[in-house]
């Protein structure tokens, strides 16, 4: 039987992507929830939109800078054949460097009743493993991106309480890369054919929130964004030499075909808190619970002969934690930090390559500045720790793709201008 790879674990965990506001990402999301000063609080709370008269608009660029190894690889097929000719033994920046954006305008209809509508991609990821690499049977190249566009409405219900809702219209498209051996007895680079699978669906959810003026110091903001499932119809196409190529036909295997599945993004529950100690200072606080437990076993109908495919996924929820605060220096400029603690949802036993995410570490900081009542930038700055992700597959765990053992070592540098505009 041909030693196959089907790329479909990397959608477990490590493509959510929180950095959709400047203070967000400069308070280590420790004011997500309820302490946003700008527009891009609809984000993560939709009743936040409440707070925010008149015409809003902003928009901001982010870059994610990952530096990453996957140090003592080894692998084997299926069929438990070493895969000794790996090249680079230890690969590196597999992780890509990404840019990316999202911009959110609101306008207030009534006293009462305020509409928002964000774009932005809140799960994303890119990785691209060398097709040389002894890992070359479980991942090359991933490429999931879900855009989002989301029409909100809050209505401010008393002094103290907003609430809010929204729509979340996502067009996810997703692209993967794996190897396949046409030697399966005696795995080798110049036999190799790679197998590609592109895709992309439009499904939709929703969001709603409220936030809570407790008293003129203490504000409060509760939130849920429901999981969206996305079911793919897409393609399968094989590439390689001709003599791979040729070599197809005699496993049953075709060039190309469709193949369906499912991919889930996670729900989210967010508990967010402000306090204004005094005129300059002011604490914020978030507790996150996403539901990555809606990820389940991965199951992959092709049409091309490589049959049923699946993959064992074991994930959790998982919970965030944060706490920040800001100072006011002067009128118009704040700076704002914080520290964050993100639990992975990915067991060490079926932790794939493709998502290689583990316990992360947040360190924060960032600054504003007016410079007029109605035109502000903002700069917000994060550096992720990770703990070590120990790759430790089996054929078990890693059906009709063999074992792969090795660390995975990753540090990440995130920065994000916004620009804030009110009329």
């Amino acid at each position: 039987m041909v030693a196959l790879a089907f790329p479909i674990s990397a959608m477990a965990n490590g493509y959510q992507n929180l950095h959709q506001s400047a203070m967000g990402l400069g308070t280590a999301y420790a004011a997500n929830g309820a302490g946003i000063d700008d527009v891009s609080a609809m984000f993560s709370n939709p009743a936040s939109l409440s707070r925010f008269p008149g015409w809003n608009a902003s928009a901001g660029v982010t870059l994610i800078l990952p530096t990453d190894t996957f140090e003592g690889l080894s692998a084997t097929t299926s069929g438990g054949v070493p895969i000794t000719d790996g090249d680079p033994s230890e690969p590196s920046q597999f992780l890509d460097t990404t840019f990316s954006g999202f911009w959110y305008v609101s306008k207030q209809l009534t006293d009462k009743l305020h509409f928002g509508l964000a774009f932005n991609a809140p799960w994303a990821t890119e990785s691209d493993y060398t097709d040389t690499a002894a890992s070359r049977y479980t991942a090359t190249t991933t490429e999931l991106t879900a855009y989002n566009l989301s029409p909100i409405l809050s209505y401010q219900v008393n002094e103290q309480l907003s609430v809010g809702a929204g729509l979340n219209i996502q067009y996810y498209t997703s692209k993967f890369a794996t190897n396949i051996s046409t030697t399966p007895a005696a795995p080798a680079r110049a036999t190799d054919a790679l197998a590609t699978f592109e895709g992309d669906k439009l499904a939709f959810g929703a969001t709603v929130g409220l936030e809570y003026q407790a008293t003129d110091q203490w504000r409060f903001g509760v939130s849920y964004r429901s999981a969206i499932n996305h079911e793919f119809d897409g393609d399968v196409k094989i590439d390689g030499s001709t003599a791979a190529l040729a070599a197809l036909p005699g496993f049953g295997i075709s060039d190309s075909g469709s193949a369906k599945y499912d991919i889930a993004t996670p729900w989210m529950l967010q508990l967010g808190a402000h306090g204004q100690i005094n005129d300059r200072l002011e604490v914020y606080g978030s507790a996150t619970l996403t539901g990555w437990s809606k990820f389940k076993d991965t199951i992959i109908e092709t049409s091309n002969g490589l049959g049923t495919l699946e993959v064992k996924n074991g994930w959790h929820d998982a919970v965030y934690v944060a706490v920040g605060a800001g100072y006011q220096i002067t009128p118009k400029t704040k700076i704002f930090g914080g520290l964050a603690y993100d639990e992975t949802p990915t067991p060490t036993k079926v932790r794939n390559p493709r998502a290689p995410n583990a316990h992360r570490y947040y360190v924060g900081l960032g600054l504003s500045h007016a410079f007029s009542p109605s035109r502000s930038i903002k700069f917000g700055y994060a550096h992720t720790f990770f703990d070590d992700a120990p790759i430790r597959l089996t054929e078990a765990t890693n059906p009709g793709r063999g074992s792969l053992n090795g660390d995975i070592k990753i540090d990440a540098d995130i920065v994000m201008v916004q620009y804030v505009h009110s009329f």
